[in-house]
């Protein structure tokens, strides 16, 4: 393939899903990810897109729709964890009103959760699941709590374990609470993400839980990635930034998903 037709078709991918990974690109083309990079480099440089960590995503100065950009979003953790932090900081007051004594409670990945974890109650009395591994951490100092951690293999950028270890230990588990870190939610499809194992165990986490809660700062609303992790009318509560009354919240809403 030549790299015009190469660099078309790194362009219509990011005008279908808005963001590429350069390790999906090199699969898709049949050729290394040195020159995956190069062309993203190339395309950056002409001001077609913007070049992220891992990839790259829509360049908002040239798209006539802001409205239908997403946000760049850092593909590694460190990076994601300070990313947006004051959104996750509200995200996280909301989430702690619904935390109390006694509750199991499962929480998956993502640096939102991570934060809703690092303001939690010195003297909570509770069982945490996670299969999140600075979480579990996080949470070693608190000492009313009961910590589990799912062990399985573990996903490098999200810091999370996957795999039928930890699938097989969640059906053994019926969790009050599940707090899923959410990339991407719709009300079409539901939370969706771009790891085919990290949906899987997502699955399995709303499948022990009787109450599901999505925590998603607003642009991760009316988005959507390539595999199904939870179905919308799985999905109890969706806990974002916005306020409930707010007009992207209403399409939830209007499917019976409560809002905070």
């Amino acid at each position: 393939m030549l790299k015009e037709e190469r660099q078309q078709f790194i362009l219509d991918e990011i005008r279908k899903n808005n963001k590429v990974l350069s390790s999906e690109l090199s699969i898709s083309l049949n050729v290394s990810e040195d020159t995956i990079r190069r062309d993203l480099r190339e395309l950056s440089d002409s001001g077609k897109i913007r070049r992220v960590h891992g990839g790259a995503v829509k360049n908002a100065d040239n798209t006539e729709n802001h409205a239908d950009v997403s946000t760049y979003i850092p593909f590694s953790y460190e990076d994601r964890e300070v990313y947006s932090k004051a959104k996750k900081e509200v995200i996280a007051d909301k989430a702690i009103s619904l935390i109390k004594d006694d509750l199991v409670i499962l929480i998956d990945g993502g640096t939102t959760n991570l934060e809703i974890t690092k303001k939690l109650p010195k003297d909570l009395k509770a069982t945490i699941i996670t299969n999140c591994l600075p979480i579990a951490t996080s949470l070693a100092p608190y000492r009313f709590l009961d910590v589990y951690f799912l062990g399985g293999k573990l996903l490098p950028n999200a810091l999370v374990t996957v795999g039928y270890s930890v699938i097989n230990e969640l059906s053994d588990i019926k969790a009050d609470l599940c707090f899923m870190g959410t990339r991407s939610i719709d009300v079409n499809r539901g939370i969706t993400d771009i790891d085919r194992e990290e949906v899987e165990v997502k699955g399995a986490m709303a499948n022990a839980s009787r109450k599901v809660i999505s925590v998603a700062a607003s642009d991760k609303l009316m988005t959507a990635q390539p595999f199904l992790g939870v179905k919308l009318k799985h999905v109890n509560t969706i806990i974002t930034e916005l306020n409930p009354t707010s007009e992207l919240l209403r399409p939830f809403v209007n499917e019976g998903v409560e809002v905070i």
